[in-house]
C-alpha cells in the first residue's frame, strides 16, 4: 500500500510542474467590465428568476490600440463607441473591433431590440 501511495505522490509531483503555466505579468489585454439589461416588454409578463446572462466580452488590447467586443449569440444590433461623451464610431454588427488613437473616457454601447449593454474604459 505504502509504494502505491509513493508512486502516486511521485507521479503527481512530476505531472503538475509540467501543467503549470508561466505568467510574466506582460499581458497586453485588458478585459472592459460589460453590464447587460433586458428591455421590458409588456406584452409577455413574466417572473423572471434569474437576470438574463448576455454572451458578450469586450477586451482593450494595449499593443494594437484596439477595443475588440466579441459576441457568441444571434441577435443583430448595433455598437457605438464614445470617447469623454463624443460618439467617434459604430458598428452595425456586434461583434466587431474598434481602433483607438487617443487616451480619454470610452465607453462602449450596445443596442439591441431585446437587450441593451454598456461598458466603460479609461485609457
Amino acid at each position: 500500500m505504502k509504494k502505491i501511495l509513493t508512486t502516486i505522490l511521485a507521479f503527481m509531483a512530476l505531472a503538475l510542474p509540467m501543467t503549470a503555466q508561466e505568467s510574466d505579468g506582460k499581458s497586453t489585454s485588458k478585459s472592459i467590465i460589460i453590464s447587460s439589461h433586458t428591455l421590458n416588454d409588456d406584452t409577455n409578463p413574466t417572473v423572471l428568476r434569474a437576470p438574463m446572462h448576455i454572451p458578450v466580452e469586450a477586451w482593450y488590447d494595449a499593443e494594437a490600440d484596439t477595443i475588440s467586443i466579441i459576441y457568441y449569440g444571434e441577435d443583430e444590433g448595433e455598437v457605438n463607441l464614445y470617447r469623454d461623451g463624443q460618439l467617434i464610431d459604430s458598428s452595425s454588427e456586434i461583434s466587431t473591433t474598434f481602433s483607438i488613437s487617443e487616451s480619454g473616457f470610452y465607453t462602449i454601447e450596445i443596442n439591441t431590440d431585446s437587450w441593451t449593454a454598456t461598458g466603460s474604459l479609461e485609457i
